[in-house]
């Protein structure tokens, strides 16, 4: 019935499933990336590019001290975010991320401009809090050192 419609409307039919192909392999593309977690990330104080005050699902990995966020459903968008500081992670309360599912902790990004949180699922939490050596505070340190 979709495809009948679609020959009404003139779309060609070769052209849908190639959008369908292209976002199927977007999709995929974040989540191979070497270093790459699934989760929800926000911003609670300050101001930070790409992204929002509530939860939004994406992948993230870290390129040296910046986190690179790729936010879904289409993945078009990426935040580069500098982090100076990550504190240790902390659990969630039951359903306080709705979406993805199975996220366990959060742990704190503390940025220039801004103050970010991203949850991860438990198997993900050493990916998501990759940076160096914890200082006595609990926090972990840039490694440029400046915090």
């Amino acid at each position: 019935m979709l495809v009948a419609l679609l020959a009404v409307l003139g779309v060609n039919l070769l052209v849908a499933v190639a959008l369908l192909a292209a976002m199927l392999g977007r999709r995929r593309w974040p989540a191979r990336r070497p270093g790459a977690f699934r989760g929800a990330a926000r911003f609670v104080e300050g101001e930070a590019d790409g992204l929002r005050t509530r939860w939004r699902a994406g992948y993230g990995r870290w390129v040296q001290d910046v986190l690179v966020w790729t936010s879904a459903p289409l993945l078009l968008r990426t935040a580069l975010v500098p982090v100076d500081a990550v504190s240790a992670p902390r659990p969630l309360a039951p359903k306080e991320v709705r979406c993805p599912r199975h996220l366990a902790a959060a742990t704190t990004l503390i940025t220039p401009r801004a103050l970010l949180e991203v949850a991860v699922r438990e198997q993900d939490e050493p990916l998501a809090c990759r940076q160096s050596a914890a200082d006595p505070t609990g926090m972990k340190r840039s490694p440029r050192g400046d915090l």
